[in-house]
């Protein structure tokens, strides 16, 4: 057997750019892709696909209004006068505890927000790169206390998405979210807080085993003093430890700059990235020898993500049968794709609490090593909701999930044109919701749903009878197994 490589894929007769490939690219690159949208791809010669997902920043972008933290600003004004005025315990009290509850509220507003995103955008690529960033460089509640700075941070994923990983690294050292979530802000000369410098180190950068504990100190002591005031990183001279550090093999009187200039000279970091990278657009455990191919490709681009991405997606190994359908769908990409291949209207607090209930509560990560993958999404508990998102959507209801009770969704979008048979419907529903091969015992499944027993059983779009067989055929294949893989 041959070694997997990133051999370019090269369409050919025996091996075309096809349907299910464009579907492949859709929904790694993305939350998925209506039928429509497969289409639309596929008909594009390869390369212009591969162009027309990664080239994102010539896309025009829907207008998504930013979320208004004016009242909390003003809030805390007055709670920076209240102690200009040397105001009583209880005042001051009122006053951080109103603040507390606005940025709560402001948290969910941010969540359903970034839904909302991920829901109209026209650049899928560049919404799936926040939520891996969100992932890997970690912060969240209960530890970033003020939701603005939260904001900020989606905003400086948005930015970088598929841009410079090493400059991404230096914003991010230096992000409010950031410096607040791991305690740099209280990182200060004679008394260093390792925590950033660890996590720089273990989870954004290098791995364990390319550093030692002495690094780990020694990065700390180059991180004082960073830290911010308001919503701005603020250097504070006076705290930052300006003595001699050795920090991998390199000494002198070493900043943070510094350190993040010398973990990019390090080995491991052009791996680090590139696995993780692979492991979130393909499969999980890939071999060395992939990840050192797309390390190269890192380091020749100077740490530019999109140059690792486009090898990976132009890749023969990437539309393989060992990476497609290989993902089990993580809660928001199970939810998203769901929505926006149904086009069910649903309240965005409605998805986000789906989404919480599934083991994905964006803006509240787990811990600072983010979600689970692959099988960690999977529990007795978790599975249930998936199974039942479905029905919850399709009916207008989702009971315990938050959301009010609508009309059940119409499935208007078949083409009628098309269909003269119950293997017809049976086919369109397929192509839209899993754009995959189904078996026939599967297939015999949704027959029953729709009212027939074989392939060939005339079948008429007509009345509200039709509707609901309609939405029990479709919430049987979202609870198939095939359903949960991407």
């Amino acid at each position: 057997m041959a070694e997997p490589s990133l051999r370019k894929y090269q369409p050919s007769t025996g091996n075309p750019w096809n349907r299910e490939k464009a579907a492949h690219l859709l929904s790694r690159a993305g939350f998925g892709g209506t039928s429509e949208e497969v289409a639309r791809l596929a008909a594009m010669p390869f390369s212009a696909a591969v162009d027309s997902l990664l080239n994102f920043d010539s896309v025009p972008d829907g207008d998504f209004p930013a979320v208004d933290f004016s009242e909390i600003q003003q809030m805390y004004l007055e709670l920076f006068r209240l102690r200009q005025t040397r105001a009583g315990e209880q005042a001051l009290r009122l006053q951080n505890q109103r603040i507390l509850r606005a940025n709560i509220q402001k948290f969910q507003e941010l969540r359903a927000d970034w839904v909302r995103r991920m829901l109209q955008t026209r650049r899928p690529l560049q919404e799936k790169l926040v939520l891996f960033w969100h992932g890997l460089l970690v912060s969240g509640l209960p530890e970033v206390r003020v939701a603005e700075h939260m904001a900020m941070q989606l905003s400086l994923f948005r930015r970088s998405a598929a841009g410079n990983f090493k400059q991404l690294i230096l914003e991010v050292s230096r992000d409010p979210a950031m410096l607040g979530y791991l305690d740099n802000n209280t990182n200060r000369r004679g008394r260093p807080n390792e925590n950033y410098a660890r996590e720089l180190l273990e989870l954004f950068t290098l791995g364990v085993g390319n550093y030692t504990e002495r690094d780990v100190k020694e990065a700390a002591r180059a991180f004082t003093g960073w830290t911010f005031v308001g919503n701005q990183f603020v250097f504070q001279r006076n705290q930052h430890d300006d003595g001699v550090k050795t920090f991998l093999g390199r000494t002198g009187n070493l900043d943070g700059t510094d350190v993040i200039d010398i973990i990019f000279d390090h080995p491991a970091a052009a791996r680090h990235l590139s696995r993780k990278l692979f492991e979130y657009f393909a499969y999980l455990g890939p071999e060395e020898a992939v990840v050192e191919e797309l390390a190269a490709v890192f380091k020749r681009s100077n740490w530019e993500v999109k140059a690792v991405l486009r090898a990976l997606v132009q890749s023969e190994l990437f539309y393989s049968e060992k990476t497609m359908r290989a993902q089990i769908k993580s809660p928001v990409r199970l939810v998203i794709g769901a929505v926006r291949a149904l086009g069910a209207p649903a309240p965005e607090q409605a998805l986000v609490r789906a989404m919480d209930l599934m083991g994905q509560a964006l803006l509240y990560p787990p811990n600072v090593g983010g979600w689970p993958s692959g099988k960690g999404w999977i529990n007795t508990a978790t599975i249930l909701v998936r199974y039942n998102f479905g029905n919850l959507l399709l009916g207008g209801a989702m009971p315990g999930i938050g959301g009010r009770r609508q009309a059940p969704a119409r499935i208007d979008w078949l083409d009628a044109g098309r269909i003269k048979t119950t293997g017809d419907v049976v086919d369109q529903l397929v192509d839209r919701l899993l754009q995959a091969p189904l078996d026939g015992r599967r297939r015999w499944g949704l027959l029953r749903a729709l009212g027939a027993n074989r392939e060939d059983a005339p079948y008429a779009l007509d009345g509200e009878q039709t509707q609901q067989q309609l939405r029990t055929a479709v919430h049987l294949l979202m609870s198939m197994p095939e359903y949960q893989l991407a």
